[in-house]
Parts: structure tokens; C-alpha cells; sequence
């Protein structure tokens, strides 16, 4: 059987819900799939803070318009540094979920405060809220987070590595060696090349620009390009794993 030819493939591995308190409310299922569907994305990841809640919806909508849906979870470590675990199947983020929840402290939110955490159904409707403040760091250390992510058969990828405040670098100022990352996000605000002058010590690990969407504009523009063969978390794996920087390009 012939291998598919890989293609350059548009993606974002870093797509907030009405979940995440610091999201709008109009970051709804259908809505976040059909923004990425204006925008040419073949892959998307759900990545809210220190929940899972919403990702089974999106996945289900993008199921039913045509658009790969990876589970994932964006998590606050003690250290308050934002890691992406992305996973390749529903029941692996959903396991590690109840792992996070664990070592989440039990803090109510106040929505007037922090904003409301929305859970909706595959229709856009409101069915519930999050009672538990999501917007706090769980009470485990950036690589125990890591090594976590490893065993539930994740990806693990430091978040907007190049803002000042919740990444690798702004809290700790280095990479801990026990902590092994499959790639680095930054922001729109950085070129590759931007990124690699600052941060030449990390030059050998692979970069991905997402949008970190917390509102539906966000989704315009801030991606990642990929050489694939199909827009799956296998192929992601196989991509990040091989150290072919050059399979990688920024949109």
C-alpha cells in the first residue's frame, strides 16, 4: 500500500472554548469550527485551561463538518508556566483530565471576577458551567506535568515560550532537563528568525506559531504551515518527532 503524499497543511494546536474563563462566550463548538473552516485549517486542537470539558463537542462538530478535532488541555504549572498537552484520542485526554483535577485546587470561580466557564452542547447551546476555578496553576511542577502528559501518551509543548509572563521561559529562564517537549509555541509577534536570534539555545527544537484564540478573530491568520500526509495526531507525532524543521513554516 503507497504512503499518502504529504501535503502543506494549515493547523492550530492551541484553540480556547467559552470553557476557559478568559474566552468569549461566542467561542462556541460550531462557531470555532467554522471560523477554522474559513480559514483553511485542516487540524485543530482544543486546548482550554486545566479542562477537557468542552473538547468531546468540538470534536464531534468538527466530526459532522469535515475538520480534525485533536483533545487537549492547556496546564498551569506551580511554577505558572502554560504547558499544551495535546493526545490522540478522547479517552486519553479525559484520563488525564481526572489526573490534572487531582492537583487542581478546589477554588470556586466567581464569574463577575474571573469570567464565566461555559460548557455547551454540539448546538451552541449553554448547558452548564465549571463551578471549580479553571484560571489557577495545578499543584505539580513543570516536569512532573511533563512526564504526566508522556504517560497518557501526549504531546507535550511549551506555550507562547516568548512572552514574559505563564511560559518556560519568562518563569524559569531555561528548559529543565527532565522535561522533554515534542516543540515550542510563539505568538504572532515573533518571526522563526526573531525567535531564534533571542533564543539560539533552543534552536534545535521544532516551533509551531498557534493562535492561542480565546475570541473567534484570533483564529484569523496565526498558524502554523505543516508538510503531512494526513491532518491526524499520528502524523503531527511522526513530523515533530523526526526534526524535519524544514516541514514546518509559519503562515
Amino acid at each position: 500500500m503507497l504512503s499518502a503524499v504529504p501535503k502543506w497543511m494549515c493547523i492550530d494546536l492551541h484553540v480556547h472554548t467559552g470553557a476557559s474563563p478568559c474566552a468569549t462566550k461566542d467561542m462556541s463548538p460550531w462557531n470555532i469550527v467554522r471560523m477554522a473552516q474559513l480559514e483553511n485549517l485542516s487540524l485543530i486542537a482544543i486546548t482550554d485551561h486545566n479542562t477537557a470539558a468542552n473538547v468531546a463537542t468540538v470534536m464531534q462538530v468538527g466530526d459532522e463538518l469535515g475538520l480534525v478535532v485533536l483533545p487537549g488541555i492547556e496546564v498551569q504549572t506551580r511554577e505558572e508556566v502554560h504547558l499544551l498537552a495535546i493526545f490522540p484520542t478522547l479517552e486519553a485526554v479525559l484520563a488525564f483530565e481526572q489526573f490534572i483535577l487531582q492537583h487542581l485546587p478546589n477554588i470556586a470561580n466567581h464569574p463577575k471576577v474571573f469570567g464565566e466557564q461555559i460548557i455547551y452542547d454540539a448546538c451552541d447551546r449553554q448547558i452548564g458551567s465549571i463551578e471549580r476555578l479553571l484560571l489557577q496553576s495545578v499543584m505539580l511542577g513543570v516536569e512532573e506535568v511533563g512526564e504526566a502528559i508522556t504517560d497518557y501518551t501526549g504531546l507535550t509543548i511549551a506555550a507562547h515560550i516568548n512572552r514574559r509572563s505563564y511560559s518556560l521561559i519568562g518563569q524559569l529562564g531555561f528548559v529543565p532537563e527532565a522535561l522533554e517537549l515534542d516543540a515550542l509555541e510563539i505568538d504572532k509577534s515573533y518571526s522563526y528568525e526573531g525567535f531564534i536570534d533571542e533564543f539560539e539555545s533552543l534552536r534545535d527544537y521544532p516551533v509551531l506559531r498557534n493562535s492561542d484564540a480565546h475570541q473567534l478573530t484570533d483564529l484569523v491568520g496565526n498558524h502554523s504551515m505543516v508538510l503531512l500526509e494526513e491532518p491526524s495526531f499520528m502524523a503531527l507525532k511522526k513530523l515533530l518527532l523526526s526534526g524535519d524543521l524544514h516541514r514546518i513554516r509559519f503562515r
